[in-house]
């Protein structure tokens, strides 16, 4: 080699040792820095340290430690995750890299291969305690109770204080129903730690769970004592005495925890919830908003008052601190989840479903939005996506108790009774209380005919809320349809003193005084509930409607003709008695004299439409669908908002034309004048089964049956939709009922028909 090469390869060697020498004292540099970070909790700027140093040295091993050890103390476990896992790719013999790699895969309940690993720590080294506990978790996991046991001990001869392996030995005792041995080793752990709130927690929860309040209470009350400062304590005893429903007591020492901690937003948080339970609703936001004071830009603290709001149904107020959230933070998950319910709560469905969707795609393991895009497409008539959704949400979360009741809700809507009281009973068992529910499952229970198990519910019910009407109603209904009518009235006069306004019970007390022929007490009700509704137009006009039918009942036409005329000239919306009135002109077969006595009427005053409507209404019911037509569109010339003609010419243009569009425009008049009308709901669900959307139709007339469940072309109406739907088996239960109603209703040969090919 020539002098001026190896002149060139001595600096050459030379420059590559200085930048390796420079490398090295940068990464530990970094290195250095990011254990200072780390030893003062400064965990992001030791994360940017580390990151530095593992550019360098992509195979740094104690950085990728120190940077996992990192990850877990912000909380970011798959960052953490997966450190470990480089770490075992460089070192695969790294004890710690696999201890926690093991505790990692127990979390994730991969209990084999979590074994694997701590059997390999243990091979490296036998007291690794860490390595122990997780093996003994692992044992209790698989119910192994005397193998975790040893484990325990072997822990205890390498750290004879070692306080969760003397924790998890007495909860091994207790499960094994050796109280006094478990009690023992827990009070051995607060002799080790006496000043630990968290180690005494665990004793006190021991207590609770055998209800021994006295011994909770004292070592709560010793927490205190040894440390008066610690707010945890007084708040612990609080909730320790709201359990007990000490309420004053559990006041008293909720207001102790803010005393303690005067500048911390979380005892009056605590504190407000507690008000709010006992609903002081003023007191309760008063906590709040001194929560705020300290903490004014906590979106937590705001979204929690926002709530509070919203639950009150003071929407205005949650609307705004909601926007407030939302103009400084955008995408805070919490708010946005709190405006999709307001938007729901006003009925914007679309926008709300637009914002739920977007949470349940950043969230798809929440079952909230779920439930609440459930919600919405119930309101939209959407009932199979509803319950596609409801049932997403269950499964995310088994023990979702609205979704539930709102599952069981939709179940029974569908008459699915075996599935609607599955669901119901579940939910039961999570909120034995709940009324809602447990109407549900009492309504499934009369729908499978298991009477017996009804009564039962209602008798619940009853006991629960011996101030709420709905059970005694049920109750009512339910002996009357087995004909026990003096049983039935007892319960139905429990629930008219109750609620005496109540339209359904004063017609279900109506129709057993009518069954026994107790006409005078069905009258001098009628004029009762009259002055109760006092100028309640369209409820009094129902009154005379039913009086009109006590008086037909009676045979007494004329007087149920006055009623009835009563009735329309109180409230002309009130669609039954121009029936019947109309029904009454043909069974006296003097059709001609009625139509002329209301020609006459026209004659006299051209202006009034339900002379038009009682004519449209008496050819409607001799099948002069042509006539009746012309009446109804007469009606609406003179009323374009007449709801009574606008739902018949509907129904007409639905039956007999092609004219569907204009039918919807006129049903939905309708609609919005009687939205309660088992009438006005039969029409609807005829033209959505026309256009085609049938899970809609059967909406509606499952509605419409709840009010009038007698009525046999609703019936037919329904079977016909579940038929469309392929839901062949409700479908036949629908048309069987019809037919049972009535066999010669109109389409009466279209429903055998029908019925014959589908249980063949």
């Amino acid at each position: 080699m020539n002098f001026s090469l190896r002149i060139i390869c001595i600096i050459f060697i030379t420059l590559i040792l200085t930048g390796c020498k420079s490398d090295i004292e940068k990464k530990e540099s970094f290195f250095d820095k990011s254990l200072d970070y780390f030893q003062n909790k400064e965990y992001k700027k030791a994360q940017i340290e580390l990151k530095n140093a593992l550019k360098i040295d992509p195979n740094y091993v104690d950085a990728y430690l120190l940077l996992a050890r990192s990850m877990l103390k912000l909380g970011n476990v798959k960052d953490a995750y997966t450190a470990y896992n480089r770490i075992i790719q460089i070192d695969k013999n790294n004890v710690e890299a696999n201890l926690k790699l093991a505790e990692f895969l127990f979390l994730g309940k991969k209990i084999e291969p979590a074994m694997e690993k701590i059997i390999f720590v243990l091979e490296k080294d036998p007291k690794n305690i860490e390595a122990l506990l997780v093996k003994a978790q692992i044992f209790m996991q698989k119910k192994l109770l005397k193998k975790a046991f040893t484990v325990y001990e072997t822990v205890l001869n390498i750290d004879s204080k070692n306080i969760p392996a003397l924790q998890n030995m007495a909860k091994i005792h207790a499960m094994e129903k050796r109280i006094g041995m478990a009690e023992e080793l827990l009070l051995k752990t607060i002799e080790i730690d006496n000043k630990n709130l968290r180690v005494r927690m665990v004793l006190i929860a021991f207590y609770a769970r055998l209800k021994n309040i006295e011994k909770a209470e004292y070592q709560l009350r010793q927490a205190i004592k040894i440390n008066p400062e610690n707010n945890d304590a007084h708040i612990l005893l609080g909730n320790l005495y709201f359990s007990q429903k000490k309420l004053d007591m559990a006041e008293k020492a909720y207001l102790n925890s803010t005393q303690k901690a005067p500048s911390s937003s979380k005892p009056y948080m605590i504190t407000a919830a507690f008000y709010e339970k006992i609903n002081n609703k003023d007191k309760s936001l008063e906590m709040y908003n001194k929560a705020l004071s300290l903490e004014p830009e906590n979106m937590a603290v705001k979204n929690t008052i926002a709530r509070f709001h919203y639950k009150h149904k003071d929407i205005k107020s949650s609307d705004q601190i909601i926007s407030e959230i939302l103009s400084k933070r955008p995408e805070y998950y919490p708010a946005r989840m709190l405006k999709s319910e307001i938007l729901v709560y006003k009925k914007k469905f679309t926008d709300a479903l637009r914002l739920l969707n977007e949470l349940e795609n950043e969230e798809p393991k929440a079952p909230r939005p779920l439930y609440f895009k459930g919600v919405c497409f119930i309101a939209t008539g959407k009932y199979d996506q509803a319950k596609s959704s409801v049932a997403k949400a269950i499964k995310l979360n088994p023990n979702y108790f609205k979704a539930r009741m709102l599952l069981a809700d939709i179940y029974l809507n569908e008459r699915s009774y075996e599935l609607a009281q599955k669901e119901a009973t579940f939910a039961l068992k999570l909120n034995p209380d709940d009324y809602r529910t447990r109407i549900i499952r009492a309504s499934s229970l009369i729908g499978l005919k298991r009477l017996d198990e009804a009564e039962k519910d209602y008798l619940k019910l009853i006991e629960i809320s011996p101030d709420n009407p709905t059970a005694y109603y049920q109750m009512g209904v339910l002996k009357s349809a087995l004909k026990n009518y003096e049983e039935a009235i007892k319960y139905l006069n429990f629930a008219h003193k109750k609620n005496n306004k109540s339209l359904d019970v004063f017609v279900q007390i109506i129709k057993i005084h009518v069954v026994k022929q107790e006409f005078i007490t069905a009258h001098k009700l009628c004029k009762n509930q009259i002055k109760l509704y006092m100028d309640q137009k369209p409820l009094i006009a129902v009154v005379h409607n039913i009086e009109a039918g006590i008086y037909l009942a009676q045979n007494k036409i004329k007087e149920a003709k006055n009623s009835l005329n009563k009735s329309i000239s109180i409230y002309p919306d009130y669609l039954k008695p121009y029936e019947t009135l109309a029904k009454l002109s043909l069974a006296e077969k003097n059709k001609n004299k009625a139509i002329q006595q209301y020609q006459t009427i026209i004659d006299k005053n051209p202006n009034l439409p339900f002379p038009h409507m009682i004519l449209g209404t008496i050819y409607d019911s001799n099948k002069e669908f042509e006539k009746a037509s012309r009446h109804y569109k007469k009606a609406l010339e003179i009323n374009p908002q007449f709801a009574p003609a606008a739902n018949n010419l509907a129904y007409y243009l639905v039956r007999k034309t092609d004219r569907i569009d204009e039918a919807f425009r006129l049903a939905r008049i309708a609609k919005e004048k009687l939205p309660e009308d088992p009438g006005v709901m039969d029409t609807l669900g005829m033209i959505y089964y026309k256009k085609g959307l049938y899970g809609n139709a059967i909406n509606e007339f499952l509605d419409s049956l709840k009010k009038s469940p007698d009525h046999p072309v609703v019936n037919y109406h329904l079977g016909l939709a579940y038929h469309k739907k392929e839901k062949n088996k409700l479908a036949i239960i629908a048309l069987q009922r019809a037919l049972q109603l009535s066999d010669n209703f109109e389409d009466a040969d279209h429903a055998k028909q029908l019925l014959t090919e589908l249980e063949n």
